[in-house]
């Protein structure tokens, strides 16, 4: 495999024809540049990224619903939607690693590891009461609220 990033490129591109995931679009009549269409497989491996994607962003979160509407819309839907006045998408610096990161992420994986921890308290409650009211553990003790 080449080293380079635009021969790796070239490699990967290679690899995904041979074995059937995309093709240069219109390839039978010269192509057109940048453009591929997904062969058998490359359109159930899009399908199962989209799927998955689906599930995790909108269906494993019970505040979030999902539409499907065009991307080109009347500039007012846009402005209505705050799109265009109100986006902001706070990012966070580490000057360690030189690494960019959503703030939202950060404070998701934060609240992740907080609930990992409650879970492991009440996991641990359970096995050392008997007759365990987990409900009554999570509102009453300190180290879960």
């Amino acid at each position: 495999m080449s080293t380079q990033p635009q021969d790796l490129f070239k490699d990967l591109i290679s690899h995904a024809k041979e074995y059937g995931f995309i093709f240069p679009s219109s390839e039978i009549y010269d192509g057109l540049s940048a453009v591929y269409d997904y062969g058998p497989y490359g359109s159930e491996l899009k399908k199962n990224i989209r799927e998955y994607w689906w599930r995790s962003m909108v269906q494993m979160h019970e505040n979030i619903v999902g539409i499907d509407a065009a991307i080109f819309m009347h500039p007012t839907t846009w402005k209505a939607s705050g799109h265009v006045d109100a986006f902001n998408d706070p990012l966070v610096d580490n000057k360690d690693s030189k690494k960019r990161y959503r703030a939202d992420v950060l404070i998701e994986d934060a609240l992740d590891k907080i609930e990992a921890k409650i879970d492991k308290e009440v996991e641990k409650a359970a096995k050392r009461f008997e007759n365990f009211d987990e409900k009554m553990f999570r509102t009453t003790n300190t180290r879960v609220l």
